[in-house]
């Protein structure tokens, strides 16, 4: 063999050699770029993910339920009462009286009265005055029908049942701690302006869109195949520790 044929060799065997190191660096340590624009994928999330959420709505919330607390009450309330109310009343005071009073009796007299005084007399067909002194026993029943006028202070002092109609509103003050059982019933629509934390999960495979991504795929994870080629791709080889 010649020199020329043996120094040809040595080429050819360093040329494979460094593409051979050359090609192994690339397949370790250069990715290969994917652009992806609107492609539609199919995900499945192996695990619930936490996301931040903005509620561009309102929230519209139905609570039915009832809620047992104290309410403490520190207020005047007025209060309408209409009724009839049956109370015993005591009066102790002086009252004026200014009235007539009509009296319409008989006085019975029986006593002596003194008689001093002057009568005349018809004797023997003259008309003489008589002097009459003395005590002279009177026996009558005298009629009497008067009206005497009172007008002074006159106390009393009685207790006696009585009926009185209350129809006003009472103003009284309250002050204590009610408990209550309220029931609430209501449909309100609530502004939330704070972003919510929250847990996704998705057990099933979900219909996705890929609206723009750059993949950047490893050489040593790429493998070729024919059309209709289905088999599950090999697991990535794992790098050498440092």
């Amino acid at each position: 063999m010649s020199k020329t044929t043996i120094f040809f060799l040595a080429i050819l065997l360093g040329a494979v050699i460094g593409g051979a190191i050359a090609g192994w660096w690339v397949f370790r340590n250069v990715d290969a770029r994917l652009m992806l624009r609107d492609q539609p994928a199919i995900i499945v999330l192996p695990e619930p993910l936490s996301v931040n959420a903005d509620v561009l709505n309102d929230l519209s919330i139905e609570i039915d339920t009832a809620i047992t607390t104290t309410v403490p009450v520190d207020q005047r309330i007025s209060i309408p009462v209409e009724e009839t109310l049956r109370v015993n009343a005591s009066f102790d005071s002086e009252i004026p009286i200014k009235m007539n009073v009509p009296v319409k009796d008989y006085i019975v007299i029986d006593q002596l009265l003194d008689v001093n005084t002057v009568v005349k007399a018809d004797l023997l067909g003259d008309t003489h005055d008589l002097p009459l002194r003395g005590k002279i026993p009177v026996k009558a029943k005298v009629p009497v029908n008067l009206n005497i006028p009172v007008d002074q202070m006159v106390h009393l002092k009685f207790t006696a049942p009585v009926e009185a109609k209350l129809k006003q509103a009472l103003d009284v003050p309250l002050k204590a701690d009610i408990a209550a059982t309220i029931p609430i019933r209501s449909k309100m629509d609530v502004p939330v302006k704070s972003a919510l934390q929250a847990r996704i999960t998705v057990p099933d495979p979900a219909p996705v869109v890929i609206t723009e991504a750059d993949l950047r795929l490893p050489l040593r994870t790429l493998r070729l195949g024919t059309a209709g080629d289905d088999a599950a791709p090999a697991p990535a080889a794992q790098d050498p520790a440092p």
